[in-house]
Formats: structure tokens, sequence, C-alpha cells
């Protein structure tokens, strides 16, 4: 008899035991709160840049969602490279007129920086742009933007379109579109940081540098033709589409799709 109480104390033990580790692993599971709006963080990063590598950190948990803000979903990165300080970069090389003209328009001379909807978010600190991004998310939401996307495997051309929903009043008609093809998981088995798998990097700002002038009513529509380089790969490619005012370097609105869905 002593025996069999003790087997059932014991049986006990262990089901409130494991009652309590899984509420202990529940409670652990990140769940998104609700925000405003989605927001664009624009990184400049380079091969050849040390402190780039804890951002790069930052920035990789973000994609994988793993709670660094309050709501990780909403966070789209673009990342261009910079020739600061390795000049010898081959991703920012890939693409120089685009990628000098971008760190030329927010006056980046040294990585790592990064730009919030348009606006310097300062040194890197996890504390700091998570609390930056967190603020942001609550800012007036301005524009809903939808995309859709028809591409060609054969010919490795696409059309992407954007629904644009005026939601508050812009505090400005000059306004730009922009459409900026991304890849991910880049092989950079050469770079001197480390970081050998960069993603979200810039390869094609198909509006241009400067993006494409557009007036911005009630419901708009705007579509633009792709081509993808042979040496991207279709399946680790995304277009990013933003509204930006080029004077104050304000982003109002932002949204990302695949390639290839």
């Amino acid at each position: 008899m002593k025996y069999l109480k003790f087997l059932l104390i014991l049986v006990a033990a262990v089901l409130i035991h494991g009652c309590e580790s899984n509420d202990t692993t529940t409670n652990s599971v990140y769940i998104p709160k609700p925000v405003n709006k989605k927001v664009l963080v624009e990184f400049f990063t380079n091969a050849g840049c040390n402190p780039c590598i804890a951002a790069h950190g930052f920035l990789d948990e973000i994609n994988l969602n793993s709670g660094v803000t309050i709501n990780d979903t909403s966070v789209i990165i673009l990342s261009y490279h910079t020739k600061y300080p390795y000049i010898l970069d081959s991703l920012y090389r890939a693409n120089i007129s685009q990628n000098q003209g971008r760190c030329d328009y927010y006056g980046v001379n040294n990585t790592p920086q990064a730009r919030l909807d348009g606006v310097n978010i300062g040194q890197y600190s996890s504390a700091n742009w998570s609390a930056q991004i967190n603020a942001e998310f609550k800012t007036t939401n301005y524009l809903n933007i939808s995309l859709s996307n028809t591409y060609d495997e054969l010919l490795d051309t696409g059309v992407v379109t954007a629904n644009i929903e005026l939601v508050n009043a812009l505090p400005s008609a000059n306004n730009v579109i922009h459409m900026v093809i991304i890849e991910n998981n880049i092989s950079y088995v050469t770079a001197p940081n480390g970081i050998t798998s960069p993603d979200d990097v810039m390869r094609n700002m198909i509006t241009g540098l400067d993006g494409e002038a557009v007036t911005i009513g009630q419901s708009n529509q705007f579509s633009k033709g792709y081509t993808l380089n042979s040496r991207w790969v279709p399946g680790e490619c995304y277009i990013i589409a933003y509204i930006q005012n080029p004077d104050t370097k304000a982003i109002f609105g932002v949204e990302r799709i695949k390639v290839v869905q």
C-alpha cells in the first residue's frame, strides 16, 4: 500500500511539473501587437564593416519574427551596400549608381546607419532602434498599399502593380513612388566581416533613383514592368513599393511582395 501511495504521488508530481512546463512554453510565444501601419527600415551596410555585424543580427531577428519589436511582421527592411569602409564590396559595386545615389540622398558616409520611414534613427543599439520602430508604429497611417505581381519564369520579366488607398490626408502633394527589387540569402563567401548570406539587398530601383511622380487621390493604381538579372535567384527576390516625399524624405506607406508566388 505504501508503495502504491508513493507511485501515485510521483505521477501527480510529474503531471504538475508537466503542466507548469507547458504554461511556461505557451507564455513565451511571441504574439505581435496590433499597430497602425507597416514601416520601412533602410539599412546602410558594408561587407568590410565590423560594427555592422550586430546590426545585421538585429534585422535578421526581425525577419525571423523573434519579437525584437512589438510587431516584427510589420517591419520591411531594405539594405543598401555602401563603399564605407570597404570600397571593393561586391554588392555595392553591382549597382554603384543607385547604392551611392541613395547614400548621397540621405547623406550617409559611414556604416552602419539606418533610416526609419526616411528619418535617421542614430547610432545602432538594439534598444534604441527597437524603441524608435515601436514609436513609429503608433504614428499616423496615411496610406494602405497592396501589391500584385505577375512574373514570367521563362523570360525573367514581370509587372508589379500597387493599389494605393488614401487613409489620411498627406502633408504634401509632391510625392514619388519607389519600386525596388531586393534579394535574400545572397552568397557572399568572401565578405571580410563574415556576413556571408546577407538579406534584403537592394538589386535594382526599377522606378529609378529618384522614383516616379505620383498623385495620390482617394484610390490609385500604379504598374511597372521589370526584368530580373540572370544571376539573381527569383525565389529569393521581393519587390518593395513605398511612397516618399523627395524634399522632406518622409515615407507615407510601404508594402512588399514576393516575385515568385
